[in-house]
């Protein structure tokens, strides 16, 4: 065991060594990304400069993957004809409008990168292929759930992935969420001169935030809906015909967003009803999924993190959400958080994106990168991990998808 032991220990520092060696590269992409943002849906200069670096590589590129437009697929091939089991490092490129990568995926995309040539390069008969997918369209539309159902996923053990924040977290807590665009149909009439020939949909859309209101006092821990009023009318002289009100849902399990999401449409449904309005809603993006953090995963990030010497803490509660909790659902994947050790500014702003462009981008990227070559190393040589893993996965979904 000692000897085993001694063994990691010379791999994984070879493993920085050969990381140092790449650290420019992963520099160059870094601050690419940093100056040439482009938002989620339309990062097509961002896949040609990455995917042209991975040819560089030596890497065989499939591109889009998926049906996913800007998406990418690499791997080595020889690797690929070795018939081993497989984990995605997952690419995560796209930037925020208006604000650029304040969501820190220049340093963690770098980071990935960077990570997958390193360890390529240390272990020649490493015991796992490992591809590099990249995943456009993050923040907005889920990409990876696109193209989780064109298959882009299918026979991978595992996935890692970094996310950028000011403190360091084993994981990142999500939650489940959805939105809902709905709308009251009622009829229009002069406000003045014949208002009883009409009925207000603005009454509807006003009713039923009263009825959310009164609906928050009975949802569980972790449950909410959020919202606003789209479309209330055009003139005050003119009863409106339609009202839109757009809602966002979230909850601790995609389960409980689904009862959640029929609670709020069984409101809006009586809000209608009661001022003589019709309704329908609509979806403008998919149903996010949580991630789940297995026992296994914890003391593996855990214990990584404490070897790298790195101050972590854990959320209190879930925040945001992912399609990183989509892939979850079909795969573990491990999405541990690093810091750039300035608490005072916050993720998703513009000062994270000039953050990023510093050497605390740098340090994200270089300690992500090691980071997740340490999940994939444990799970390879520790004996009954990444099964260990894996069942405690299938249990938690088996039973939250019901």
């Amino acid at each position: 065991m000692e000897n085993k032991k001694l063994n990691n220990n010379l791999e994984e520092t070879r493993f920085d060594e050969i990381l140092n060696k790449y650290k420019p590269l992963g520099q160059r992409i870094l601050d690419w990304m940093n100056e040439n943002p482009e938002v989620s849906g339309n990062e097509k200069k961002t896949s040609e400069f990455l995917i042209n670096i991975l040819k560089e590589q030596g890497y065989k590129i499939v591109s889009p993957r998926a049906r996913m437009k800007y998406s990418f697929y690499a791997t080595k091939e020889e690797k690929s004809e070795l018939n081993l089991p497989k984990v995605a490092i997952i690419c995560e490129y796209d930037a925020m409008e208006d604000i650029g990568h304040g969501c820190g995926h220049s340093a963690s995309c770098a980071a990935s990168i960077i990570c997958a040539l390193a360890m390529e390069e240390t272990y020649k008969d490493f015991p796992f292929q490992i591809d590099l997918i990249g995943t456009p369209d993050e923040e907005i539309s889920g990409g990876k759930i696109k193209m989780m159902e064109h298959g882009a996923f299918d026979d991978y053990e595992f996935a890692v992935v970094i996310q950028a924040n000011s403190v360091n977290q084993p994981y990142f807590r999500t939650l489940a969420s959805s939105d809902m665009l709905i709308n009251f149909y009622g009829k229009q009439a002069h406000a003045s001169m014949n208002p009883w020939e009409g009925v207000s949909a603005l009454n509807g859309v006003q009713l039923f935030f009263h009825g959310l209101d009164m609906l928050r006092v009975g949802l569980e821990k972790g449950d909410d809906v959020q919202g606003v009023i789209l479309d209330g009318g055009k003139i005050p002289n003119v009863i409106p015909e339609k009202a839109t009100a757009y809602v966002y849902l979230r909850s601790k399990t995609i389960n409980r967003l689904m009862k959640l999401k029929k609670k709020v449409e069984q409101c809006a449904k009586g809000c209608a009803m009661a001022v003589d309005n019709k309704y329908d809603y609509s979806q403008n993006n998919p149903d996010y999924a949580e991630v789940f953090i297995g026992n296994t995963e914890k003391k593996i990030v855990c214990d990584i993190m404490d070897e790298l010497n790195l101050n972590w803490e854990i959320a209190d509660e879930p925040r945001g959400s992912s399609d990183v909790g989509n892939l979850d659902t079909i795969i573990p994947v491990f999405n541990p958080v690093i810091a750039t050790e300035v608490s005072e500014t916050k993720l998703y702003s513009k000062e994270f994106a000039e953050l990023m462009k510093t050497e605390k981008g740098t340090h994200v990227m270089v300690t992500g990168a090691k980071v997740m070559a340490r999940i994939i190393e444990k799970m390879a040589f520790e004996k009954g991990l990444l099964e260990k893993v894996k069942e405690e996965h299938r249990e938690y979904r088996s039973n939250v998808l019901e």
